[in-house]
């Protein structure tokens, strides 16, 4: 029982300004958990990292500590660690060394970007960055196949999140609220998520991909409001529709993009058909570079495909060239467009068939 009750230790709102000395002169194997929350720490000392090696548990929120050694990469047996509420800029790469971590808490800092080591994490459930300055989500994110949560709310920097993420195989909660997002994935997973926050306060959206539809909430105040709010980046394909008064961002992957009503039957070109055929190999994003392809042809592949074909019969992945479809449904009296991408005329003119009486399709053409 004693070695039970030693194992946690509670050292929170106590004003202290460094690690105290009572853990180096502790036993660290007797220690599994330490809670330093909401003092006035600024900085680790060394002999935390070798004293703390065995630590499953941390929490250092609500502290002052600016930037964190390399040798945070000794806690090898953190499942925990909460850093919240800091006044960090950035995470050391030594990060990726924590391979039990399962929840990382990053609430309330001013980190701008996450390592790509991070992406060795692959424990990881749970991963909170709301209320930094993140401009862009680390496509190894992608490799955290055990993430479940991922909650990046109040960045105003950040406008885009990779695809690849909405794919992880058990991802079910995402959350991006009040960041600056101009785009939303086409592809993701069905199965798992359940909880998908993105529509709040973002109001550089111009459209909603149909994947996304069940999870979206029409704010018609602020989509009207679009044309003095948007000011469309060049880093995106865009169209314009009839049906509203601002140009739609599409990723700028699809340098072939085709209306149903104008396109005729065109063969996939080389270059979607090989992206196609070596995606079905399922390499490792750290595996592509070592193949000497074309860099045109590695970096899509690292970003895989934008979408998948829409006419579920069909479901082919979708890399450069899609016919894109433009709908709103019928029941709503005001236009909330939603976007829909196929693989060919057959798989849109399938789909309308089906779905003809649920939406109404909308016009539209590249900007001149």
């Amino acid at each position: 029982m004693e070695g039970s009750f030693r194992s946690i230790m509670h050292l929170s709102y106590r004003d202290y300004r460094t690690i105290p000395e009572e853990l180096r002169r502790a036993g660290s194997d007797e220690i599994d958990e330490i809670y330093l929350k909401e003092n006035l720490i600024h900085t680790l000392p060394d002999w935390f990292f070798v004293k703390m090696s065995h630590l499953r548990f941390l929490c250092l929120a609500g502290n002052m500590i600016d930037s964190l050694p390399n040798q945070i990469g000794h806690l090898e047996c953190l499942e925990t660690l909460d850093l919240s509420e800091n006044s960090l800029h950035r995470l050391p790469h030594t990060v990726g060394r924590l391979k039990r971590l399962t929840k990382l808490l990053l609430n309330g800092n001013y980190i701008q970007q996450l390592p790509s080591e991070i992406g060795q994490l692959r424990k990881l459930e749970v991963l909170e960055i709301r209320k930094n300055r993140i401009t862009n989500i680390p496509l190894q994110l992608s490799q955290c196949v055990s993430l479940e949560d991922l909650l990046m709310d109040d960045n105003p920097g950040l406008v885009s999140i990779p695809t690849r993420l909405f794919n992880l195989p058990a991802l079910s909660y995402v959350s991006a609220e009040r960041c600056n997002l101009f785009q939303l994935p086409f592809y993701i997973n069905t199965s798992t998520l359940s909880f998908v926050l993105l529509f709040s306060d973002n109001r550089s959206l111009t459209h909603c991909p149909l994947a996304l539809e069940r999870f979206a909430q029409p704010d018609y105040d602020a989509m009207e409001d679009k044309m003095k709010r948007i000011k469309n980046p060049p880093c995106y394909r865009q169209i314009r529709c009839s049906a509203v008064p601002y140009l739609l961002n599409l990723p700028s992957e699809l340098t072939q993009l085709r209306s149903r009503q104008k396109v005729r039957i065109v063969p996939s070109s080389l270059l979607a058909t090989a992206l196609r055929a070596v995606s079905q190999c399922k390499l490792r994003l750290d595996s592509l570079e070592k193949f000497g392809l074309p860099q045109c042809l590695t970096k899509r592949l690292q970003e895989g495909p934008v979408a998948c074909c829409a006419s579920v019969p069909c479901g082919r992945d979708i890399f450069i060239e899609a016919v894109l479809a433009l709908v709103k449904r019928r029941e709503y009296a005001r236009n909330f467009i939603l976007s829909v991408l196929f693989c060919s005329k057959l798989c849109a003119d399938r789909w309308f068939q089906y779905n003809c009486d649920t939406y109404e399709e909308l016009s539209w053409e590249l900007p001149n």
